[in-house]
């Protein structure tokens, strides 16, 4: 198993991913084969160009996220809708807000075998980060040990649900509430978990003709129509 491991570092959130992922990296030792973008080579073109390199590596992301785009160092996207058909057959997990939502729905549209993330914010605490970062990196570990994709999901939501009631034995009220979320958040696209499907037919058509990313811009450009519409 081999990684490519994107991880910025250039603001107080980034800080933390950071030191929750080389946290991780030790615990996985010499069980995945890694390569490392880390901080200022954690950008797109050198992400793209060790993907390309490696058409089967996973790809783990620890930074900042949006519905359809993750970023790098220069806060440039290093995978958007415009080239996440770089994840096409290999499985991706990300410690990112947001993305799961559209991004990885639109890289499983595009062959990526399974997509790990949060369809809302991360959030955390730093008086608890060694708690959040044990919770959110869990799930990677979990298939560095073997376990399937399905199995890592459910072993992490069970670890977020006991850091959870230790948090709140501690009387850290705030970190447990944001925790539980987090875990509420916690999205995984893959066979046998779950599979994005258009119900109207005419999405459904563009998919399979055009790819998700046309259908995505269509949708913008018509939420933009109407925004203008609704301004006249």
């Amino acid at each position: 198993m081999k990684g490519i491991f994107v991880v910025p570092k250039f603001d107080d959130a980034t800080f933390y991913s950071h030191l929750w992922n080389e946290r991780m990296r030790e615990q996985i030792g010499d069980r995945m084969e890694k390569e490392l973008l880390l901080i200022e080579d954690a950008i797109r073109a050198k992400d793209e160009e060790a993907l390309l390199r490696d058409p089967t590596a996973m790809h783990v992301h620890y930074d900042h996220g949006s519905e359809d785009a993750i970023y790098g160092n220069d806060l440039v996207p290093v995978i958007d809708l415009d080239n996440v058909s770089l994840l096409k057959g290999r499985t991706a997990y990300n410690m990112n807000c947001l993305s799961a939502k559209t991004l990885g729905k639109a890289a499983y549209k595009e062959g990526c075998l399974a997509y790990w993330g949060s369809i809302t914010e991360v959030s955390f605490t730093s008086d608890a980060e060694e708690k959040f970062g044990e919770a959110l990196n869990y799930g990677l570990l979990m298939v560095v040990e073997g376990k399937t994709w399905l199995e890592a999901l459910q072993l992490a939501r069970d670890k977020m649900t006991e850091i959870v009631d230790e948090l709140v034995s501690q009387g850290n009220g705030l970190a447990a509430m944001l925790l539980r979320e987090d875990r509420d958040a916690l999205h995984c696209w893959g066979p046998g978990i779950e599979t994005p499907t258009e119900e109207c037919p005419v999405s459904r058509t563009i998919v399979s003709l055009f790819g998700y990313k046309t259908l995505q811009k269509l949708r913008i450009m018509r939420m933009k129509v109407k925004q203008h519409l609704s301004m006249s």
